[in-house]
């Protein structure tokens, strides 16, 4: 994701007040209230997108839509269920508006959990809202203000470093050596950090136990990965401050977050989240996770299928926020791999070097998935795309031998379609080593 521009910074500063009270109030505003304005917020994107996207003009126009037809719930649960594979096979032609410059756009790169290449563009405005939105999801956890300096862990940078010199980020990436993000730590001294859970595991055992606490931190968010309430609060304890978890994507942006009294609220202002079953009928308890982001009108994601599990419930929470709970949330989990020595790469290490070679080689890889066969042995499958060559095999081949330990053989197999599991869910990081316990 580039950064943003002096134009798109300043744009950002003008609607910086306007948003961020919007921001502020509609967590306190009523169940009816939200639906209501949620509604009209859909109604708008549909209509923007049937008249603009073709992708969704077509979808739509197949399904029996025609303009002028939304105007209950009912309605719009009858519009088709949209997932990856059509994001992907439509993208950029058919799933932006005719006109769009993706040069002026803000583009994103994830593989998500499917190990399937996908870009998202957002507008301007919509990007700026998101921004916002994180800014305050940092502030559900302290009281977060201009000077507070942020470090933030992650596969690529995050699209601007400050505010015009406020609410200062350092960015570092997530396949830095531990030691290195410890001394960015030190020298740093961020109030707030981000990381994957497994990082901050790292980070703990790397620190000593009285030095933690003198760190300055005044909160910790963590995302990207699974991890237990237990294990956040035994973080909590050893880093001195809370330890909160986040749950987003590429493709909604910001979806739930956790406040300091535990409950992940839906950013239902971001999203208008569903839970469906297989027929893709609404559950009240587990399921599908579907998602309507409100805001991205240069690439509208409405009805989008996460492929995440989970469940979502109305509750009173202690913080005073009136969204609903995720109470439930599944399908995150990757495996990690384990070394010959008995070192584990975590699987948000795996994630970000392929991220990398992704960012690097946007033409060369459809899909791909990394298998562990056995402690020794290591092979990347990958569906390639029309930059792929022997030189861009190489690099990425060496980029992996000097990430894995030096016993470890790596091999790149080239295929039509990478393996899926019984249930057909591809899982981009597949480890098959047995372990103990």
């Amino acid at each position: 994701m580039r950064n943003l521009n002096l134009s798109e910074l300043s744009g950002l500063a003008i609607g910086l007040g306007r948003t961020y009270r919007m921001l502020e109030k509609m967590p306190r505003v009523s169940r009816d209230e939200m639906l209501a304005w949620q509604l009209g917020k859909i109604r708008n994107l549909v209509q923007h997108a049937y008249l603009k996207i073709p992708f969704y003009k077509a979808l739509y126009s197949g399904a029996g839509f025609q303009l002028g037809d939304l105007k209950t719930w009912e309605d719009f649960r009858r519009l088709p269920v949209v997932k990856k594979d059509d994001v992907v096979a439509n993208y950029p032609e058919r799933m932006l508006e005719a006109g769009y410059d993706l040069d002026r756009l803000i583009v994103s790169r994830s593989s998500g959990s499917s190990g399937k290449v996908l870009d998202i563009a957002y507008d301007q405005r919509a990007m700026s809202t998101f921004i916002l939105a994180g800014l305050r999801l940092y502030r559900m956890g302290f009281r977060y203000l201009p000077w507070h300096k942020h470090l933030y862990v992650y596969t690529s940078p995050y699209p601007l470093s400050s505010l015009f010199g406020l609410y200062p980020l350092h960015f570092v990436s997530t396949l830095t050596p531990i030691p290195e993000i410890v001394s960015a730590l030190r020298r740093v001294r961020p109030a707030l950090l981000v990381c994957y859970p497994s990082h901050l595991r790292q980070i703990a055992a790397a620190i000593p136990d009285k030095e933690r606490n003198s760190l300055g931190l005044k909160v910790i968010s963590v995302n990207s990965e699974m991890s237990t309430q237990l294990e956040r609060d035994e973080l909590k304890r050893q880093f001195g401050c809370p330890v909160l978890d986040e749950y987003s994507s590429e493709e909604l942006t910001r979806i739930a977050a956790q406040c300091l009294s535990g409950s992940y609220h839906i950013f239902e202002d971001i999203n208008y989240m569903e839970v469906l079953d297989d027929s893709g009928k609404p559950v009240d308890g587990l399921g599908v996770l579907v998602g309507t982001n409100l805001h991205n009108y240069a690439m509208p994601m409405i009805r989008y299928q996460q492929n995440d599990l989970g469940s979502i419930h109305e509750s009173k929470c202690g913080c005073g926020w009136r969204f609903r709970s995720l109470t439930q949330l599944e399908g995150r989990r990757n495996d990690s791999f384990i070394m010959p020595s008995g070192k584990v790469l975590s699987s948000g290490f795996l994630l970000d070097a392929t991220y990398e070679f992704l960012l690097n080689y946007r033409t060369a890889i459809r899909e791909f998935c990394l298998i562990q066969e056995s402690c020794g042995s290591v092979t990347l499958q990958i569906v390639p795309d029309s930059g792929w060559s022997n030189e861009v095999s190489s690099k990425i081949a060496q980029r992996f031998r000097n990430l894995l330990e030096a016993d470890v053989s790596f091999q790149i197999t080239v295929v039509e379609a990478c393996e899926k599991t019984k249930s057909g869910k591809q899982n981009p990081i597949v480890c098959r080593v047995k372990t103990v316990g």
